[in-house]
């Protein structure tokens, strides 16, 4: 900048000397010639004989004025230029510096996520192009902004950026700072084995202890990979394609690479589609509920239902819990899809036997809760359901959550006539402790414990049943499928029993037929009606 600045000067200077001279030889040419000629042409009198020194005099004098009339011009003209190139020259950084900020990532100094599409927009056109797509995604640095603060955290981005720098380097790839924490490199090749190669070196680098950080804490990534001309040719649909891969890491366990699986994207749609589905589902109440008999000890009669669900999909047909209940689970859908189900049984229940209890399955979530309890008594005051005829089932795993919540809820229900049933009993972490001190009516002994032929089953069951019987407990064995074992158990003063041998889940229409057969025989579920019960209309 100053060689430039004092030349601005030196031509103004020059400008002045050249003005003055201009002046001073016309002054002189007309005092000396000019004057003279011009009075001899007007016709006008002139004195030759004029002295010298006043005309020098007239000459010097008018140099003079020249002179004085210039400084101040030149001084501002000058300084204008002087400002003017500054500004000049100020703009032309700014504008490198808005050059280099809309190309660069202002923190890492790497390529930003335009650039980074500019530049794969342009290694497509040149096709057949070799090209593949490297999406990095930190795996635990949401964990160090948190720990540590975003100062930190942005030491450690910069860290990592120079890592897959020195990376890009070796490898000839461009690497860019595409969002966050995620990264992508531009890499000119498509053989498997050279990508598989590159994506293990960007694991192992960015897996190393961070200098960052005063503990060797160290971030992962999960690295996604596609490839131009055989995954996708538009620059999008690339790195969709890498995006893809990159989630399917993910959800793998983290820590790893993926090439991007055409049909695990497929299969991923029809999971994101089944969801979808599922939850119209639910806001519809389309999930109806079914009901398997639960019958009494040793006499047989049918004293209720454990409500079950199962979902009518129009694209996929009849559902099974198995399959859409760990996706509700997951959504956060669990409690209006239980109460749907309550509700709906309750409209059917009106039009059978006001005896007939019902059991339903309620989450561990839904039991912490705090306001669970008071929601459910109030359904049921809204449909007027006694709640006695109400059973809820929770499971052993609900018991090791948040034991204190689920035991405030526990006695609320127990406290307004609501039954607890602790289900699948023996097969999680449940004792005795829980028995004696949560609000228990009953346990179900999971069917498992059923088999005899398992060495030490009979010894589990009778002293179980020894010991409910000894608190007050009631009992109920699931899925009893022979009549050995339903003698076997009346042996054991088993209360209750439900399983295939009794009847399988069936629609409320059925339970509708089921219960006018046992109303119009002598005894309850005598031979023609169990075999209603086990027939092929039953699901």
């Amino acid at each position: 900048m100053r060689p430039s600045s004092r030349k601005i000067p030196r031509q103004v200077a020059t400008l002045i000397a050249t003005v003055l001279a201009t002046v001073f030889a016309l002054a002189c040419a007309w005092e000396l010639k000019l004057e003279s000629w011009t009075m001899h042409a007007l016709g006008l009198g002139y004195e030759q004989s004029f002295e010298s020194a006043e005309r020098w005099r007239f000459i010097l004098t008018s140099t003079s004025f020249a002179a004085i009339a210039l400084i101040v011009p030149s001084v501002w003209l000058g300084r204008s230029l002087h400002i003017q190139k500054d500004g000049y020259l100020a703009l032309k950084r700014e504008q490198a510096l808005s050059n280099e900020l809309a190309r660069h990532d202002p923190l890492t100094g790497l390529l930003n996520r335009r650039v980074f599409n500019e530049l794969l927009a342009a290694a497509l056109e040149q096709a057949p192009a070799a090209i593949a797509i490297f999406l990095v995604d930190l795996d635990r640095f949401k964990r160090i902004n948190d720990s540590h603060g975003h100062a930190v955290g942005d030491k450690v981005l910069c860290e990592i950026a120079e890592r897959l720098r020195d990376i890009g380097i070796e490898s000839g790839a461009c690497v860019a700072r595409i969002g966050g924490d995620e990264f992508a490199l531009l890499v000119g090749d498509n053989n498997k084995r050279s990508l598989t190669a590159l994506a293990k070196d960007i694991l192992t680098g960015l897996c190393a202890p961070l200098a960052s950080l005063a503990h060797k804490t160290s971030v992962g990534a999960t690295v996604g990979i596609s490839i131009a001309h055989i995954d996708a040719a538009q620059p999008d649909a690339l790195m969709h394609c890498a995006d893809h891969a990159m989630y399917r890491g993910k959800r793998a366990g983290r820590a790893t690479f993926h090439f991007y699986d055409p049909s695990y994207e497929e299969a991923q749609q029809l999971s994101s589609e089944f969801e979808s589905d599922l939850i119209v589902a639910v806001e519809q109440e389309r999930i109806s509920p079914f009901f398997q008999p639960v019958v009494s000890l040793p006499g047989r009669r049918i004293v209720g239902f454990e409500i079950l669900a199962r979902w009518h999909c129009p694209h996929r047909g009849l559902q099974m819990p198995t399959e859409f209940i760990p996706v509700l689970d997951r959504l956060g859908l669990i409690p209006e899809m239980t109460f749907s189900l309550l509700k709906q049984s309750i409209v059917y229940a009106t039009q059978w036997p006001n005896d007939l209890a019902f059991a339903i399955n309620v989450t561990a979530s839904m039991l912490e809760d705090t306001e669970f309890a008071d929601r459910l008594h109030d359904v049921l005051i809204e449909y007027e359901f006694e709640p006695r005829r109400l059973e809820i089932e929770i499971t052993e795993q609900a018991l090791v959550s948040n034991l204190s919540a689920v035991r405030e809820n526990l006695t609320k229900l127990r406290s307004r006539g609501i039954n607890v049933a602790l289900d699948d009993f023996g097969t999680g972490y449940s004792g005795i402790y829980h028995l004696t001190h949560l609000p228990i009516d009953k346990i179900k002994i999971d069917r498992s414990f059923l088999d005899r032929e398992v060495a030490g089953h009979e010894k589990i069951v009778s002293a179980v049943l020894g010991l409910v019987n000894s608190l007050n407990i009631k009992a109920t064995a699931e899925g009893v499928e022979d009549e050995e074992a339903v003698r076997w158990l009346c042996t054991l003063s088993c209360d209750f029993a439900q399983g295939y041998l009794f009847g399988k889940p069936m629609p409320a229409s059925d339970v509708t037929l089921l219960l006018e057969d046992i109303r119009d025989v002598p005894k309850p579920l005598r031979a023609h009606c169990a075999e209603r019960l086990n027939t092929n209309s039953f699901y």
